[in-house]
C-alpha cells in the first residue's frame, strides 16, 4: 500500500493506493477512526462524503436529522432550525426564510453544500428572473445560510457573497388614497373590528406587526406606547380623536385591542388576509394594511410636517426613507406654484378675446 499524501483543500484526508495500485482518499482526524471517501476530489460523491465525515461526528440529537444525509441543504435547514441564531430572529423574519429555505430544499435539498459554487447561485437567481424581487430574496436568504455554513466550518467560503441583486422595479404597498380611506370609513362603523383595525394602522401610522400587539397595557395617559418589533425603536404616539373613539368600543375586559372571533390574537398571515376582505368588502382592491402606514405619512407630509417630526411619529430610523414623502408634497406645492405664474390675469384675457374670435367666425 502506497505511503499516504494530504490532500490539498480537503483538511484530515489523505491519498494512497491501495495493493491494487488504485488511488484512494481517507479521512483521518487524531484519535478517530479512518473514514474512506468514494468518488474523485471535486466530484458531488467525494463532496457528498466528504461533508458526512466533517459533520458526521456529532451525537447530538437533532430533529429530522436521521431523515437527512449530513453536509447537504437539508442537513444544513434542520441545523438552522436549532440554532440560536435562528431564534434570535424576529418571528416574522422567520416566517419570510423559512418558506424560502423549505423551496431551496425541495429544489436542492440533497445537494452538498461544500460543493456550491457562484455559478450554481447564479443558475438559482437567473431561473427566478421573472420575478426579480423573489430572486434577489431567495439569493439574500442563501447568502445568510452560507454564512451560517462558513461559521459551522461546512465550508471555507460563502458562494453567494458576490452574487448581485437583479435590477427590479418596485412592488412596494401601494398608499391609500383619500377616497379609498372615505369608502372605507363609510363601509365599517366606529365600534366594528374592522374599524378598529383601521383606525390603528392610520392614526398610529405603525406596522401591522406592531399595531398586532397594541393593547391596554400600552395605554398611559393620552398616548399609546410603542416598542417597534423591527427597529426597537420606542415611540410615544398621541392618542387621535378618531382612535379615541373607537379604542372607547373595546369591551372593557379586554387587554389586547385586535383579537379573532375566538379571542385569540391574529398571526401575521391571518391578519393580513382577514384586513384586505375587509377592504374587499368596502370595495376597495389592491390595498393592504402596509399601505395605511405610507398614507399616515402622507398625510403628515401634506400638512407640513419636517422629515424629522415624520420620523417621529413612524419610527422610520433614517431620514431618506421619510424624504419621498416630503418630496411628493414639495413637487406638487410647486408645480401649483408654477401654473399660478403663467396663469395670471393677462393669460385669462387672452383665452378670453380667442374665444370670443372663435365663436365670431363660426357665426359667419
Amino acid at each position: 500500500m502506497g505511503r499516504g499524501l494530504k490532500l490539498i483543500g480537503f483538511p484530515y484526508v489523505s491519498s494512497f493506493s491501495d495493493r491494487h495500485g488504485k488511488v484512494r482518499y481517507r479521512y483521518r482526524r487524531t484519535g478517530q477512526k479512518a473514514i474512506y471517501l468514494h468518488g474523485t476530489p471535486g466530484s458531488p460523491e467525494f463532496a457528498l462524503e466528504y461533508d458526512a465525515a466533517v459533520t458526521g461526528r456529532t451525537t447530538a440529537i437533532v430533529p429530522g436529522a436521521s431523515r437527512t444525509v449530513p453536509g447537504t441543504i437539508n442537513a444544513l435547514a434542520v441545523v438552522i432550525y436549532a440554532s440560536a441564531e435562528w431564534r434570535l430572529l424576529e418571528a416574522s423574519t422567520r416566517d419570510t426564510y423559512r418558506g424560502i429555505i423549505e423551496r431551496l430544499r425541495n429544489d436542492y435539498g440533497g445537494q452538498s453544500v461544500r460543493a456550491i459554487q457562484p455559478h450554481h447561485v447564479l443558475k438559482m437567481r437567473d431561473k427566478r428572473a421573472e420575478t426579480p424581487w423573489a430572486a434577489n430574496k431567495m439569493v439574500q436568504v442563501l447568502r445568510w445560510m452560507m454564512a451560517f455554513a462558513v461559521a459551522r466550518q461546512w465550508r471555507a467560503d460563502n458562494p453567494a457573497a458576490g452574487i448581485k441583486s437583479l435590477k427590479a422595479p418596485s412592488v412596494g404597498f401601494p398608499a391609500w388614497t383619500e377616497a379609498d380611506i372615505a369608502r372605507f370609513e363609510a363601509h365599517w362603523a366606529v365600534g366594528t373590528r374592522e374599524r378598529l383595525a383601521f383606525d390603528l394602522l392610520l392614526y398610529t401610522a405603525q406596522r401591522s406587526g406592531d399595531v398586532r400587539q397594541m393593547g391596554r397595557q400600552q395605554i398611559r395617559d393620552d398616548a399609546i406606547l410603542v416598542r417597534q418589533e423591527k427597529t426597537k425603536a420606542f415611540l410615544e404616539l398621541p392618542i387621535h380623536p378618531q382612535l379615541r373613539l373607537s379604542l372607547q368600543c373595546v369591551p372593557s375586559g379586554q387587554m389586547l385591542f385586535l383579537t379573532t372571533k375566538s379571542g385569540a390574537g391574529f398571526t401575521a398571515g391571518g391578519f393580513g388576509n382577514w384586513f384586505r376582505d375587509a377592504a374587499r368588502a368596502a370595495g376597495i382592491e389592491d390595498r393592504s394594511a402596509h399601505g395605511l402606514r405610507k398614507s399616515a405619512a402622507t398625510r403628515l407630509a401634506d400638512a407640513g410636517c419636517t422629515e424629522a417630526q415624520i420620523k417621529a411619529v413612524t419610527g422610520h430610523t433614517t431620514l431618506k426613507e421619510v424624504e419621498r414623502y416630503t418630496k411628493a408634497r414639495d413637487q406638487k406645492r410647486l408645480a401649483k406654484d408654477a401654473f399660478a405664474l403663467i396663469g395670471g390675469t393677462q393669460s385669462e384675457q387672452n383665452l378670453a378675446n380667442s374665444a370670443s374670435e372663435l365663436a365670431k367666425s363660426n357665426s359667419n
